[in-house]
This record gives structure tokens, sequence and C-alpha cells, in this order.
């Protein structure tokens, strides 16, 4: 909000300077953002009469304008047609400096000497483009200095309103609050013209969304431009002048915090309907554009056509045009809601929904018609049979709060004097009551912002100034934290991750319950923050697959990401229960910092990661079990179990899966497990020295596999042969020429050792033999040895 110095002293006298003035204003009340200082460097313009015009010898697009500037007449030759005689204009003259800095020398222009020349408001600063030389409509002495003569030295001071401070949204209550925080005194209204109700003018409400709607008639009114001290203030604002009727609306916006509107009457069919829109109907509005209603539309009609959207914006229909002689004015109240709910569907936030939205004074409709009158029946010669229909079926009374002493000094934290606090109090006009443990309070419902006690609590509490309160720490005992075992394993296992190539990424707990392919979620969120984040999720491998999708499509094709974080699930008797997980993805290269390693990751190297955690955390009788669910590739998915507890699932993502759903065209691995559970197994390493001062001894086998078989049935049979057996590895796998359709070939390699003493052939081939033979039991068949 721009406040103009100049046009503020119309409401308080303050005789402090501008620096005092934002100094008290960013202490008390709000943040100031700037100010500035205007028509700086503006000099050596004089107001001037053109006396007489006539064509100019040698050139046909110029005119020669003999204008009298009081103490002498000077000549002007200006390419501006519009000029005529007897007008009134700003004559900048020789050596005058104009807005950036621009200088007016004497010139001539095709053989004829030029003064000076003509100004427009961009001249002068009160415009950001001008179409031609402005024409002063008011009576003014020749000669004088139209920047001082007009006021336009004036400063601006541009402050910062919060949506719960909607009176700082006008001249009069701006004015109002630095009486109060004593940068100012002598608060005083406007003067307006006393109107009388009779209900002349048939309304009808409908819509309950319309609180309070109030008009009058004005008659034989001449629509013309504003007089400049009306365009230079509504210039301050940033709001071009368009003509004196629409300009006077917009300066009430902006003095009362009201919006108001005027409609030309001769285009009203009898009365006005307060109604709410239908679905589908349609209206053009001021901004020349036609909109499609949604059916919560507050709409202004008559008995034919839609006037106005209530709160927003008036219709292209019933605007007010340059032959309009008798006008209906509106003084409305509509609701902050709704209308927010209007304004951001249409996509339309005009200066009226802007101050609509954060709430206004319903109880201020007299006071602003009167105003509104009296205004246009000054400058646009309006008359006004003095009446106004008002109807308020359900009028809008101040809350009541109740503001306890003790309270008040307990939440401040300090002690306000009780006769500080009533004078404080008194500054406000609220109408009050004192009690035994403080004051009964009726705030004016031109602050909506003042609820409950603590609201007040905080009024005193900024007018008494927080700077006056002392800076103390609270008062509290502090314990001694520490984390715990679980808090300290999480930490090892993303240390582990880390370590193992893998980033940290962290995701919403909640998610669309669409994107939920895998495991549904039966959580869903009271107060969601919009339709994408409705539920709780049930896995943690969502959200690392969408960071995945991100980076993917934005050519990061080589990514290894992992998360720790809680999925949210309910148990057996309602409850809901967060269980930490650890989730990590995978695609692309195995290691794409070295341009060597030309390796893909694959089911064994992401499997591997897992092993490392297994191995890490010492758990025995890991399981491994073929996964069988849509979204995964069957033949490189496995469902993770220790003893019999189910733990969570690793493996290669269907393609179409990923390709539909994240957008990925390449191989993408997921494994999640319950992180909880991988504690509860854990087993402490034992540290003891091994001896391996004895040789190991390598064999690999090849096998021919049927491909319904698992590795974990082999691993464990070879196992179970000897205590001799250190070690099994996968050295290959391999499908195609020579190997039938339902089997596969895997070569293991198995490492004997013994820690006390050499092996021989003969101590490691009744091993050997014993293994041979129980897979050969079950059709796995050794092709080759070595």
């Amino acid at each position: 909000m721009n406040i103009s110095l100049e046009w503020l002293k119309d409401y308080v006298d303050i005789n402090l300077n501008t620096e005092e003035i934002v100094d008290r204003i960013k202490l008390h009340s709000t943040n100031v953002e700037k100010t500035e200082k205007l028509a700086q460097g503006i000099k050596n313009i004089v107001i001037g009469k053109v006396e007489s015009v006539k064509d100019h010898p040698n050139a046909d697009r110029l005119i020669i304008c003999d204008v009298n500037i009081g103490k002498e007449n000077i000549q002007i030759v200006t390419a501006d047609k519009s000029v005529k005689k007897n007008h009134l204009v700003p004559v900048a003259l020789d050596g005058a400096i104009l807005k950036d800095g621009f200088k007016i020398k004497s010139r001539k222009m095709r053989g004829e000497l030029s003064q000076g020349m003509f100004c427009s408001l961009e001249e002068v600063d009160l415009e950001e483009k001008s179409d031609e030389v402005y024409k002063i409509k008011e009576e003014v002495p020749l000669g004088v200095d139209f920047v001082e003569y007009f006021k336009m030295n004036d400063e601006i001071i541009e402050i910062e309103v919060f949506p719960n401070r909607p009176d700082l949204l006008s001249y009069t209550g701006i004015a109002k609050e630095l009486e109060i925080i004593d940068t100012a005194k002598n608060f005083k209204l406007p003067s307006f013209k006393k109107l009388n109700k009779n209900n002349s003018f048939d309304i009808e409400i409908t819509d309950n969304n319309c609180k309070r709607y109030s008009a009058a008639i004005i008659k034989n009114i001449k629509v013309n431009a504003s007089p400049l001290w009306l365009v230079r203030r509504l210039a301050t604002a940033g709001i071009r002048s368009i003509n004196n009727i629409v300009d006077i609306t917009n300066y009430i916006m902006l003095e009362t915090g009201h919006p108001v509107h005027a409609f030309d009457l001769n285009l009203i069919k009898d009365k006005i309907i307060v109604r709410k829109a239908v679905k589908g109907e349609k209206i053009l509005l001021l901004d020349e554009k036609e909109y499609e209603l949604m059916g919560e539309e507050t709409l202004i009609t008559d008995k034919e056509k839609i006037l106005a959207i209530g709160g927003v914006m008036g219709g292209e229909l019933s605007g007010i045009n340059e032959n309009t002689t008798n006008i209906l004015l509106e003084v409305a109240y509509f609701d902050p809601v709704n209308t927010r709910k209007v304004s951001k569907y249409h996509k339309l936030s005009t200066d009226a929904s802007y101050r609509f939205e954060r709430g206004i004074d319903p109880n201020d409709g007299e006071f602003v018609m009167g105003r509104l009158v009296k205004l246009i029946e000054e400058i646009a010669n309006g008359v006004s049979d003095g009446t106004i229909t008002d109807i308020y079926p359900n009028k809008i009374n101040p809350k009541e709060i109740n503001l306890r002493y003790t309270y008040l000094n307990e939440k401040l934290g300090t002690i306000v004097p009780e006769e500080k606090v009533q004078k404080i109090i008194e500054k406000f006009n609220f109408k009050k009551e004192k009690n035994t443990d403080g004051w009964k309070i009726f705030p004016s419902t031109k602050r909506p912002d003042l609820e409950i006690e603590v609201d007040m609590i905080e009024e005193i509490g900024r007018v008494f100034g927080y700077h006056n309160i002392e800076s103390k720490l609270p008062e509290t005992t502090l314990f001694h934290g520490d984390k715990n075992n679980f808090f300290m394993f999480k930490s090892e296992i993303a240390s582990l991750m880390i370590g193992n190539g893998y980033n940290e990424s962290i995701t919403f707990s909640f998610m669309n319950i669409n994107n939920m392919w895998l495991d549904k979620s039966d959580l869903k969120i009271l107060n969601p923050l919009s339709a994408e984040y409705e539920y709780m999720r049930p896995l943690v491998s969502y959200g690392l697959l969408d960071c995945l999708s991100y980076n993917y499509r934005n050519q990061n094709r080589d990514v290894k990401l992992f998360e720790i974080a809680n999925i949210y699930n309910t148990t057996s008797d309602g409850k809901t229960k967060e269980v930490p997980h650890l989730a990590f993805v995978a695609t692309g290269k195995e290691n794409p910092n070295d341009y060597t390693d030309k390796r893909m990751i694959n089911y064994y190297t992401f499997k591997g990661v897992l092993d490392n955690l297994i191995d890490f955390t010492n758990i025995k009788n890991l399981k491994i079990k073929r996964l069988k669910k849509e979204g995964f590739s069957y033949s490189q998915s496995a469902e993770i179990y220790i003893n019999d507890d189910y733990i969570g699932f690793i493996g290669l993502l269907d393609s179409q899966y990923a390709d539909k759903i994240y957008d990925i065209k390449d191989k993408v691995y997921i494994c999640e497990v319950n992180l909880e559970k991988i504690y509860e197994f854990s087993n402490p390493i034992n540290k003891e020295n091994k001896n391996f001062d004895y040789p190991a001894i390598k064999r690999e086998y090849s096998f021919t596999v049927p491909i319904n078989k698992e590795f974990q049935e082999i691993e464990q049979i070879i196992k179970d042969s000897g205590n001799i057996i250190e070690k099994i590895n996968i050295f290959d796998v391999y499908k195609g020429k020579g190997i039938d359709e339902d089997k596969i070939s895997i070569t293991i390699t198995v490492v004997y050792r013994s820690y006390e003493k050499t092996l021989t052939d003969e101590e490691i081939n009744p091993v050997e033999e014993k293994f041979l033979n129980k897979l050969d039991s079950m059709n796995i068949n050794l092709r080759q040895k070595g």
C-alpha cells in the first residue's frame, strides 16, 4: 500500500519527518518496503494559457501556439493538435528538467522557434504513458509553478499490509493507526453527506454471500476528465485516471478501504437483484473478456441481464461512458471466503476483490455512500435526492473480548501499568466496559482480525512497544539428551549405503493413492495440502521412484538413491503404526565416474548391496523366495525373509511400469526392507582371530539348473555338505545356445579351507561328491568342473 504524506494530512496532523514516521511504523505496525520522493528534480514548469493557435508554415503535422505565462507571452511549437485556444496547459520553459532528468532547450522546429514544450502527465511522472498534452480544468493563476501549485513534491511510504490487517488498506485506516502509535494527532474522518433511508429503489437479495447492499441514485452528472488533484492522488497509488466518476469510486476505495461501484442507471431495468450464479452463465466484464461462471459467484443483476460479479468486477454492458447522465451507486458487503474462491477460480485479482477477500467494515455503508455522493455532486455536478436504499437483513455486530489484566502481563512477559493499558485501549475508540479482572472490549467491525483475547493482547503489546519489553531467556529445566541405539543403527546403515555409492534422498510422507501401484494406503489425511497428497505412504519406494523419474527426465540417467524413513499402516485393532524402512533404487551405469567401466547395474550387483547390509548386521537364516507380483520382472525379483518373518522385497521393475508410470526407458531396480526387523535380527559381530596360515582351495562348477529352481536351494545344499566350505559365489549365469529353454547355466565358485591344516584332495572330494549327488537328484546337473 502506497501512502502519500500530502494526502494523509487530510485526516491527521503530522509533525514528524519521514524518517521518524518510518521508524515508528516499523516498531509498532508493519514493515516499510521503501520510501520515494515524487517530482524529484522536476523544475521550471509553469502554467500557461494558449491565446492563439496557427498552422506551421513548413510542416503539416505541427502547430504554433502563442502562450501567456503570466509575465510574458512565448511561442511553443507542438505536434499535439488537441491543443486549442484558451486551454490551460503546463509549459516546460527553456532550462526546465522533466522526468528522468530530461532537459528542455529553446530550439527551432522546421524554421520556427519553440521556446519550450507543453507537458503531458507522463513528463511529470504521473502516468506511465500519456497520449496528449494535459489540459488543466481548474482556474489557476498564470505563470505559477505547476509542480508546487498542485503539490506534486510529495513523499510516498510503501508499507506491507498483512492479510490480517485490512484496515491498513485505506487512508483513514492508516491515519487512525498513526494516531494510535503516537505518530500523528487529531484524527478526523472526511466530510460526507447525510443520507436518509427510504428504500425507494427496489433491491432484492437472494444470495447469503451478500450481507448488505446499499444503493443511491444521482442524476444529471457530467462525465468528464478529473481535476488534477484527484488524478495526482490516484497516480500515487498506481491507478490511472479514466473519467471523473470512475476516478471518484477508486478514490473512495483508497480513502475508506470500502470498494464501491457505479452503474449507468439508464441501462438497468427497474430493480437490482443480488443472486447466486447458475453454472454455465456468461458475462462480459470491464476488462472486455467473457467469463463462464462456475455457479458460486454472487451476481448483481436486473430483470434481464447480469450487471457485475459482486466483489470482483463490473460488467461491460452497464459501465459508465461519456454519454452517461444518471447513475446508480453501489456500496455492499460480500462474503470474504466466497469472494476469494471466485477471484481465484477466474484468476481475477482486482483492487476490490483484494479488499473484500480480507474483510471490509460491513457497518460503514452510510458513511461511505455519503462521502461518495458528496464528491460526485462537487466534481461531476450530480444531483442527489438525499436518500439511500439500504438492505441489511442481519446486522453484523462487533465481537466481545474479555481482556484480563493479569493474563495480559503473563503473555507479554512484563508488567504494563494498568493505567497505560487503559490509555492504549482508549486510543482504538472501541466500545469497552471495565470489570473486576480487566475489560470487556467490543472491537470495531473495521478490525475483523480482533476475535479473541490474545488478539487484543497483541494489539496492546505492539502499541506499548515490544522494544520496551526486556529481552530475557525463558526459564526452563534442561536435560541431557542422548542418541538411542536404534538412532545410531540408522546412522550406520546410512553410512553403509553412502559407502555403496548411493545418495540419500528425503521425500514426502504423503502421496496420491492413484500412484500406488504396489501396496495401497488406507490412511487418508483429513486436511491434505492438495489432492496430490491425500494419503500416507505405505512404501518408501514410491517417493524414491518419483525422484529417480525426475532425475531421468532431466538427463541424469545414472542414479542411485536411498532413503530411511517411516511407512504408515493400520494395525488389526484399527490403530496407526509407523514402521521405519530402508529403500534404495538404481538405474544406469554401475560406475559412471569411471569411463573405463562400461558395466550397467544388474540384478546381481544391485543385490550385492543387500548382501552387504546382511553381512554388516551379521544376520543368520536369510531366505530369498521368488516374488510373484504384478509390476516386477518374474525372473529377477524376490521376497526377503529372516526365518519366517517377511522383511521386504528386491527386484527389477517391469519395463512397462517403468515407462508408463515413471517415463524411464532403462532398467530400474528397487529394494525395500523393514529396518525395524533388520535391527531386531542383527547380531553383534564377535571379534576373534582366525588362523589364515593354511591356504584355501578354490573349485569352479558349472550346472544346468531348471529355471524354476532358486539359487538359495543350491547354496544351502553345498553349505550343509561339510564344515570346510568357507564361501560360495556365483561366477557366471548363461542362457542361450546349447542350453535347454527350460534351463539355465550357473557357474559358481566354492572356496574350501581348514584353519587347522592344509587340505588335500582326499579330504575335499567326499564333501564335493556329497553335494554333487544331492544336486543331481534334483535335476541340477554338473556340466563342467574346473
